[in-house]
């Protein structure tokens, strides 16, 4: 981590504060037609390539932008450094992409350095595995593994496994309700994976008390917290729940609220927040029902001026989102 630390304060000049532009789905990477070359002093990452393929550095940045785009990640050019931008993975990877001039072996190219600063190791090994691809032209998509559960494994009876959600759900929740924020964030992304693999799970959430304690963390105004990304994704499971259950009396009258839908459609139209804003857009598909009719008319006049090019997934969920509200109108 020190080193890590080390590196970041390198980039900026003198461990000055690190300050950005506009977030890239809203503004471009120009980059200099003269890239600086590495400093000598400069402590190169081991997740880099040389491209010399003759491409100029802007169609470089260019292609990196759109390898970007098309796995949902995040950037937003360095204030100070136009040959460095910033980036976020919906998980909270946060990494860095670093370009210079390289004259290795006399052969003139583009270094292209990407650089972790925070997050899982394995995932931004798949992350900077794509991007360097990119860089280079190649076709690149982050593998997903997937695992079974082996054949010869006896399967729970339902009850057995009723019981066994149950006591998850339960644990994840008292996680929720910690002081501490390492559990909390532990919770969340327990309870988003346990209600996105079972409607069971989804279920024993839909009550005022539980979505209330998740909703909480909606109030937090930075435009990074993961944990608000995580309690909207929750939402968005249970909401598809709501919609999906045949039972009448089944409303959540957290989830009805106003003042809470009101909320979804200010974070889906927050352009500095584009993972906030695909999860909020996941809630909005599943709340139509109970938005005003002023409601649907102001999110039809956002959504007819909304741009997702740099974030193919929430790009794919406002598609999703106006192809319902023009079904409902």
């Amino acid at each position: 981590m020190a080193r890590m630390e080390s590196k970041a304060s390198s980039l900026v000049g003198g461990g000055e504060p690190i300050t950005t532009n506009q977030p890239l789905h809203t503004l471009e990477w120009n980059v200099p037609e003269e890239l600086p070359p590495m400093p000598s002093n400069y402590s190169l990452g081991y997740s880099h390539t040389i491209v010399n393929d003759g491409a100029s550095p802007q169609t470089v940045a260019n292609r990196i932008v759109e390898g970007l785009a098309q796995h949902s990640i995040a950037a937003t050019p360095h204030d100070s450094r136009e040959n460095s931008l910033l980036t976020e993975a919906t998980c909270g990877l946060k990494f860095a992409i670093n370009l210079f001039a390289s004259e290795q072996d006399n052969n003139n190219g583009i270094l292209v350095e990407v650089e972790r600063r925070i997050g899982c190791a394995y995932g931004f090994h798949l992350c900077s595995t794509a991007i360097l691809k990119a860089a280079k032209g190649l076709p690149a998509k982050i593998p997903m593994a997937s695992f079974q559960v082996p054949k010869c494994i006896p399967q729970d009876a339902q009850e057995e496994r009723k019981k066994c959600i149950q006591f998850d759900t339960q644990q994840a929740l008292e996680l929720v309700k910690s002081e501490r924020t390492d559990a909390q964030l532990l919770g969340l992304e327990s309870l988003e994976r346990l209600s996105s693999l079972d409607e069971y799970a989804a279920s024993l959430l839909h009550t005022n008390e539980s979505i209330a304690s998740i909703q909480s963390f909606l109030a937090n105004d930075s435009p990074t917290c993961v944990m608000k990304r995580r309690a909207l994704g929750i939402l968005a499971n249970v909401m598809r729940f709501e919609c999906s259950s045949s039972s009448d009396n089944n409303n959540c009258d957290q989830l009805q609220c106003q003042y809470f839908l009101q909320s979804l459609m200010e974070i889906f139209q927050n352009t500095a927040s584009p993972h906030e804003a695909c999860a909020a857009s996941k809630c909005l598909q599943s709340s139509l029902d109970a938005l005003s009719q002023q409601k649907h008319e102001d999110l039809a006049q956002i959504l007819s001026n909304f741009s997702a090019n740099h974030h193919s997934q929430l790009a794919l969920e406002s598609k999703v989102l106006q192809d319902r509200l023009r079904d409902k109108q």
